[in-house]
């Protein structure tokens, strides 16, 4: 089967319990872009939370050599050949918590696993480019995927939503995912 994805806005989820989830977000985003983790409480949406993952966004500066790769230039010398002179900025995604649904559907717990570590690199490419994208636009993003990635069948529905930490910069992503085989009235939580 072959894999697609469709993008659309967090408004138009068709699983309700993705629509519910959103309208709290929005109502818990005041007058900001969108709100502080410290605003939400996972209590409140119990009817998914199983669904849930919790991503931290990680800054890290990567290192940027001051020769180009394969170069000889300023290896004679010994002038800092092959060493960094400075950094570039990037981010890493860390699986703070995996929702409980999840794990059970997939046999995979991707908590306290860092999304670059995974051994699936389309779907790792994928993920974070859906991560980067929330980041960059700071407001949810949704998509539904169907088919073949990496040799795993996907069937999907997905919401992402930015959350800060109280100064206007996103921190952590809030992942809903509803596997198209679950059915809608499945809202039990799995502890």
């Amino acid at each position: 089967m072959q894999d697609q994805v469709e993008l659309f806005e967090a408004a138009d989820a068709q699983d309700n319990r993705l629509l519910r989830l959103y309208q709290y977000w929005r109502g818990k985003c005041g007058d900001r872009q969108f709100p502080d983790r410290a605003d939400i409480d996972p209590i409140d949406f119990r009817y998914i939370l199983g669904f849930v993952t919790l991503v931290d966004v990680i800054d890290i500066d990567l290192p940027v050599a001051n020769v180009a790769p394969g170069s000889d230039e300023g290896a004679a010398s010994g002038a800092g050949a092959g060493r960094p002179i400075s950094a570039q900025p990037g981010r890493r995604y860390y699986f703070r918590l995996d929702g409980s649904r999840l794990v059970e559907l997939s046999g995979v717990d991707y908590t306290g696993r860092y999304l670059d570590d995974l051994p699936w690199p389309d779907y790792v490419d994928f993920v974070r480019w859906t991560y980067d994208e929330v980041l960059r636009k700071k407001r949810p993003l949704g998509y539904r995927r169907n088919g073949n990635i990496d040799e795993h069948t996907f069937d999907e529905e997905t919401l992402i939503f930015p959350l800060g930490a109280g100064h206007g910069r996103i921190e952590k992503l809030l992942v809903a995912v509803i596997p198209g085989e679950v059915d809608p009235a499945v809202t039990s939580v799995i502890l």
